[in-house]
Parts: C-alpha cells; sequence; structure tokens
C-alpha cells in the first residue's frame, strides 16, 4: 500500500511540473525588430541607429527599461562625452524608473542587465520576464544620426546649429501587451521629439519626418511562457 501511495504522489507531482503550467508565474515577452541598413547608410555618418526598449505597468505606473544601445546608456559617444537628444523619450523614463534627475553618463551609467551593443544586422531580439497576467504600455524609441531633411537640416534659417548632428529627432512607437502566454502586438508610431535640445515630450506632430520612419521595417512583440 506504502508504494501504491507513493507511485500516485509521484505521478501528480509529475502531471503538476509539465511543460504546459508556468511554476514561476512569470511569462517572457519576446521583442523582435528589423532594421534596414540601406536607410541609415544613407545618413551623413551611415551609423546604426540608437534606441531603446521600455515598459509601463497600466496599473501601476511601473517602468522597466527592457533594452537600450550602449552609447546612450553611458554617454560614450564618439567625439563627444554624451549626446543628451539621442533617446529623450527614453532619457524621461529612465529618470522615472531610476529616480534621477540626471542623463547616463560614463561616470553613471544605465546598469548593465539592459545595456547592449548597436546591433550591427537586419535581425535582433531582445527579452524580458513579466508577472503572468500583468498589463503593460510597450515604448520603442529609434534615432539615426546625421539624417538630415529639409524640415530638419543642419543649420536652420535663424543660423543655429545642430551641434549634435541629430538630424531628424528620434521617434516613439507605443503598443500594449499583456504577461499572458500566446498574445502579441505590433506598436503604431505615436510621435518624435525635439531635434535641438534636451526635452523628454513626446510630440505627436511628425511633419516633416522622412525616411527615420523606415529604419525599422518590423516591431512585433509576443509573450511566451
Amino acid at each position: 500500500m506504502r508504494h501504491l501511495l507513493f507511485g500516485i504522489i509521484v505521478l501528480h507531482l509529475v502531471s503538476c511540473s509539465g511543460s504546459g503550467n508556468n511554476q514561476s508565474g512569470n511569462n517572457t515577452l519576446l521583442f523582435t525588430i528589423h532594421q534596414e541598413r540601406d536607410v541609415y547608410d544613407r545618413s551623413d555618418y551611415g551609423e546604426p541607429p540608437q534606441f531603446a526598449i521600455w515598459l509601463e505597468n497600466s496599473e501601476t505606473g511601473e517602468i522597466r527599461t527592457v533594452f537600450v544601445t550602449y552609447r546612450t546608456a553611458t554617454g560614450d559617444f564618439e567625439g563627444k562625452a554624451e549626446c543628451p537628444v539621442s533617446l529623450p523619450a527614453w532619457i524621461g523614463a529612465f529618470r522615472k524608473e531610476m529616480e534621477r534627475d540626471d542623463i547616463p553618463t560614463v561616470k553613471s551609467p544605465a546598469y548593465e542587465a539592459v545595456t547592449g551593443a548597436t546591433p550591427q544586422g537586419k535581425k535582433f531580439n531582445t527579452r524580458i520576464k513579466v508577472p503572468e497576467g500583468s498589463k503593460w504600455s510597450y515604448y520603442v524609441e529609434v534615432n539615426v544620426s546625421g539624417d538630415y531633411t529639409a524640415e530638419f537640416p543642419e543649420m536652420h534659417p535663424d543660423w543655429t546649429t545642430d551641434i549634435h548632428g541629430n538630424g531628424q529627432p528620434s521617434i516613439i512607437y507605443m503598443g500594449e501587451i499583456s504577461g499572458n502566454a500566446g498574445e502579441e502586438d505590433t506598436p503604431e508610431l505615436i510621435g518624435r521629439t525635439e531635434q535641438m535640445f534636451l526635452s523628454t515630450d513626446i510630440i505627436k506632430d511628425l511633419g516633416g519626418i522622412e525616411n527615420a520612419k523606415d529604419v525599422f521595417s518590423l516591431i512585433k512583440v509576443t509573450c511566451t511562457n
């Protein structure tokens, strides 16, 4: 009888720990991005974009950075100590997340867990664990340096110069996703930031934004076990 009971208990435990169950209470949000090299190659510098991904909890307001490219995360830009107009919307989110009022610098960078080298290839994936059933707004901000247009020139008619080589300012995509396995979402372009100076506000007017909208040909978020 003892052996029979032991076998029943083992069988029950095995059935409860099958691959279809989420024992940790967390699921994974997988971000998939495709970037188009021929678009950023045509900029004055021909460099891959700076970009950041972050989450905002729809119920609690909690902010979590998922990924940010190394230069913006550390302020380590070639030829200059920092570039505050690189990803200003993310800087605003990062300030709230970390309860800071500055920008990332070499001496005070963003935390390493979310920082990565600028991807060189077409396809990029990153992921983050979130509680099952949680609800999130997610944001993707992207910026290519030196992609000047008539609306965002290197020098404006009043002789104001784009000292950071920003060109078209960063643009921001937004979508919504939950922590329920099987859900997926594609974000919409919701706005841009300022070209000439640091402002964390998102401007809805996209007039003058041209090929910056083509740098990412795919942004998709999928929730998996």
